[in-house]
């Protein structure tokens, strides 16, 4: 089922020729003219060709925006702005089936997550800041030594922003991180992640065809350690939202010094899910499993550590195990699969190792831990859901991010211990409670270092809800309102009236 046979004939088309980049409204090849390959995770073949980048790219893409920030999009009115996006959705609506496929092929997640997760949620926050658009509002005031004075304040669009997205989450992503800055007036170079990049230069298509004003949005294609570094020191970008890892967005801190560049950073982390003995076990060994495996583990706020109460240790863990091997792994556009492939060899033999040094820690290895024996996947990037178990905060696997289907169970004593234990990490993304007692809820919800906090629920996440981490987990937060903040500048006046 991973031929390209049987695809939607937009999708096979789209493969047909190499993919340009996206500059001023038009389709362009690289200037160096080099490509790279796209990979399907799911066999390990080449589907896709795609031009490849560099920060010559960068620049061109960058006077594009900036001629477009100064030009006909300051003249666009909000009303126009909200009207484009929602046609933006709509076109994405039209085109579900081709952008589920796409990515699917191109990432490796299931079929059914691809339709309703990626495809959904990126329409879904297209209209929701077409709506913000037309919201966007200053403040009156009175000076408080008194006088006669008109005193208000302004919300204006930042300017260029340059913004990166990560490979997990790509139709997705990609709507992170236009639909905010579009609808705050902002122009924007977009680089979407070299290993999936598809159904980003898709949208682009639906961007032209909507009407946006040439060189509002445009994508550049191609490395991270390039482009990324070519956005981040570029003296005419005024903004970075970045989504990734901690250690590269350490990196754009530093490079974007140069010019104090604004920043939003949406980084790594290891976050805690925590299962009291008096929660409601069925939901919560659901919502650990959901949680950890879902994406196939490739999520930044995957509750990767799952603290049980001692009292009920081995019932939820042989529950775990049991629920864990029941998940299907499988060819992600077979509808009943469960769970794809990681995204790259590379990201693999990344986790495989993990799961090494776990073993060398004394892990005891509960499921998993391997590729499946089917022959059928035997070309694909598979991992089998993994249950660790046997080790503490001391041991690599539980302090850094794998990033992979592999969750470590521990267990706690009391609820001073295992707020100590959950906190004792770099980061601090989400965190997890799994309890009936309100007044437990509130103290953990009270003492857990973490940006995004669920109770009796797991990967709770919704377009109007602020969301980012605190530590080495992040800088700023992303939707709702304070993702218009994210990209707007506060100017204040003053005139005197006397």
């Amino acid at each position: 089922m991973s031929a390209l046979l049987d695809l939607p004939k937009k999708v096979t088309e789209f493969l047909s020729d190499t993919r340009k980049m996206f500059i001023n409204g038009e389709w362009v090849p690289s200037i160096s003219g080099k490509v790279y390959e796209s990979i399907n995770p799911a066999n390990g073949k080449v589907f896709a060709k795609i031009y490849e980048g560099d920060k010559e790219d960068v620049d061109r893409a960058v006077r594009a925006a900036r001629a477009a920030f100064k030009g006909p999009w300051s003249k666009t009115s909000p009303a126009e702005r909200s009207r484009l996006l929602h046609k933006l959705a709509d076109l994405i609506e039209e085109h579900a089936e081709e952008f589920a496929y796409l990515e699917t092929l191109d990432f490796g997640s299931p079929i059914h997550f691809s339709r309703h997760g990626f495809v959904q949620g990126a329409i879904a926050h297209f209209r929701y800041y077409a709506g913000w658009a037309t919201k966007l509002t200053g403040e009156t005031m009175s000076m408080t030594t008194g006088g006669n004075f008109h005193v208000y304040t302004k919300r204006e669009p930042i300017g260029v922003c340059g913004q990166i997205t990560s490979w997990n989450f790509p139709l997705l992503g990609a709507s992170w991180k236009l639909a905010a800055p579009l609808a705050a007036g902002n122009t924007v170079v977009l680089k979407p992640s070299q290993q999936t990049s598809l159904t980003t230069l898709l949208l682009c298509e639906l961007i032209q065809q909507a009407g946006f004003p040439d060189g509002v949005v445009n994508i550049v294609t191609g490395p991270g350690g390039t482009i990324g570094e070519a956005i981040a020191t570029h003296p005419d970008i005024d903004k970075i939202g970045f989504t990734g890892s901690t250690e590269v967005g350490k990196s754009i801190m530093r490079h974007s010094a140069n010019n104090l560049k604004k920043l939003t950073l949406e980084l790594g982390g290891k976050s805690p899910n925590i299962i009291f003995a008096d929660a409601d076990l069925d939901k919560a060994i659901q919502g650990a499993i959901m949680g950890m495996f879902s994406n196939t583990g490739q999520v930044c706020v995957a509750g990767s550590r799952l603290y049980v109460e001692k009292k009920i240790y081995n019932q939820v863990v042989e529950q775990l195990v049991t629920m864990a091997r029941n998940i299907k792994v499988g060819d992600p556009l077979d509808p009943s699969t469960h769970m794809g492939p990681l995204v790259s060899k590379v990201q693999l033999e990344k986790v495989k190792n993990y799961i090494e040094i776990a073993k060398k820690d004394g892990a005891k290895v509960l499921t998993g831990g391997k590729s499946p024996s089917e022959p059928a996947l035997a070309d694909g990037y598979y991992l089998e859901p993994t249950i660790l178990a046997g080790i503490d905060e001391n041991c690599t696997s539980v302090r850094e991010e794998i990033f992979g289907p592999v969750l470590v169970v521990l267990p706690f004593e009391d609820i001073d211990e295992v707020i100590e234990r959950a906190n004792l990490t770099d980061y601090g993304l989400a965190a997890g409670v799994w309890t009936k007692d309100l007044s437990k809820a509130h103290k953990m919800i009270n003492a857990l270092e973490a940006g995004n906090i669920w109770v009796n629920g797991y990967l709770l996440n919704n377009d109007n809800i602020p969301y980012g981490g605190f530590k080495q987990s992040g800088v700023g937060k992303e939707h709702g309102y304070a993702g218009i903040e994210a990209y707007t500048k506060v100017k204040s006046v003053v005139i005197s009236l006397d």
